[in-house]
């Protein structure tokens, strides 16, 4: 007795291609799967940059042959984990259709049913009828509103109220969009507040009760909707403190890059999210109102989307130059963990008070600066430094901070304003950073002679006697 063979191969390929390349250099994805003598293609609704210039270098950020970005790619995290789950869900429903022992032929309209559900006009089960938005879930109208503003906005804001659907999702399973009432509101809020959630916090849930009340049908304006925040002080240094975190000596390379970056951050007043996409590419010479030439940075605000077209002082050009502008990128936990411990070495022990306020009460918590101070306190010194040091000129401060960028259309086109502000605003600078604004200070060793490490390391090296024979 013979056995017949199918006229098909039981085989299925999965491979991810990137296709219609935008402006910013990202590609849109598409996952296309072989069988059976016939193709099937989906579009997960993702967006890769396979490669971007780093100094001289090319870093590679996707490999084609897993169809997986690498680690440093942006939200590499969650792209990964989302072309998993396509990849399984195709694999399942082949397989499904296919058989154990893989005998049935698959065709394209049977995958697509599959992973689709059939098409409209075909005869279908009968649907539940279609709940109202007051009958669903928080969890479903959260997914919805991803689902919908899916590439209108960035994934890590997409996902900016997880925590708080997961959380009401823990004191209320199944919590309906329809039971947001204002008793329910008021209940939620004497929960964060025994908590001790800050004010910030709080408003943040608010904000999301907001977003679910226009979805419903809600007065999103309504007075028992609203919740005003206090903020307590945020840390700054003075600039005798400034001067400390400068001239510290460092043996450890990791202290003195995290220095590096969170001064060029602190005297470009930039935020976290943008000193980490500074490169060579975005620096740019600009001739002041008096006659200078000057460095300046060119950038898109990430926060904002406003260019911003920002002279730097001397030093921040000497930190940008010593690493060819090419700073290894780091988490913001990280960088937290590092400039604290550069803080304690350089003595800053002034007590602050680190007031946290919850439902308007204020709760003191006085410690030394090196424990409170993090990533944004940069920002925050950058702004009431160059305000104090300008005689209070708040258009100063403000352009220095991106707040003022684009006051007016012409803004965006002219480097007029650039030209007037770098006078007064390099001039505080130089108030500011004294003997440091245009020098080295202590204890640093220019790049050609050693890289990022400091002094004492590199002395051992270079003085190290050669061995005798």
């Amino acid at each position: 007795m013979t056995r017949s063979r199918p006229g098909f191969y039981n085989k299925f390929r999965i491979h991810v291609y990137l296709r219609r390349p935008r402006p910013d250099g990202f590609y849109q994805v598409r996952i296309v799967c072989y069988f059976h003598g016939t193709d099937f293609s989906v579009s997960p609704g993702l967006l890769i940059l396979p490669e971007r210039q780093k100094g001289r270098k090319v870093e590679q950020l996707f490999e084609p042959k897993t169809g997986r970005v690498l680690s440093d790619h942006p939200e590499a995290e969650h792209i990964n984990d989302e072309l998993n789950k396509w990849e399984k869900t195709l694999r399942d429903a082949f397989r499904s259709l296919a058989g154990p022992l893989g005998t049935t032929q698959v065709t394209r309209a049977m995958l697509e049913e599959a992973v689709y559900g059939p098409m409209a006009g075909e005869p279908t089960a009968p649907q539940p009828a279609l709940l109202s938005p007051a009958e669903l879930t928080i969890s479903t109208h959260y997914a919805q509103w991803q689902q919908e503003n899916q590439g209108l906005h960035s994934a890590s804001h997409l996902r900016h109220y997880q925590h708080v659907v997961d959380q009401l999702e823990a004191w209320k399973p199944g919590l309906l969009a329809g039971q947001l009432t204002e008793q329910l509101v008021r209940d939620w809020r004497k929960k964060l507040v025994d908590r001790g959630d800050s004010d910030g916090s709080i408003a943040e849930h608010y904000k999301f009760f907001r977003l679910l009340a226009t979805r419903i049908g809600l007065n999103p304006k309504a007075p028992w909707l609203r919740y005003k925040a206090l903020h307590a002080v945020q840390l700054d240094l003075t600039r005798e403190e400034l001067h400390q975190l400068i001239t510290v000596r460092l043996d450890d390379a990791r202290l003195a890059e995290e220095r590096d970056r969170w001064l060029l951050q602190c005297l470009s007043g930039r935020r976290d999210s943008d000193v980490r996409s500074i490169s060579a590419q975005q620096i740019t010479e600009l001739r002041t109102a008096d006659g200078q030439t000057v460095a300046a940075l060119r950038h898109y605000q990430g926060k904002t989307a406003a260019e911003v077209l920002l002279p730097l002082p001397p030093l921040a050009a000497r930190i940008g130059r010593r690493w060819g502008w090419d700073l290894p990128e780091r988490v913001n936990r990280r960088r937290t963990g590092l400039i604290k411990e550069v803080a304690k070495l350089a003595g800053l022990n002034r007590l602050f008070n680190d007031a946290k306020i919850s439902n308007g009460e204020v709760q003191d918590n006085y410690r030394p600066v090196w424990e409170v101070i993090g990533t944004h306190t940069a920002r925050h010194t950058a702004g009431s430094l160059v305000l104090e040091f300008s005689a209070g000129d708040k258009s100063i401060a403000s352009y220095l901070l991106g707040h003022a960028q684009n006051a007016t259309s012409t803004d965006i086109y002219a480097k007029d304003k650039a030209r007037r502000v770098a006078v007064p605003l390099l001039e505080a600078w130089k108030q500011i950073l004294g003997p440091y604004y245009d020098a080295d200070p202590p204890g640093w060793v220019d790049a050609e002679d050693g890289g990022p490490l400091r002094a004492k390391v590199y002395i051992t090296k270079k003085n190290r006697k050669p061995r005798t024979e």
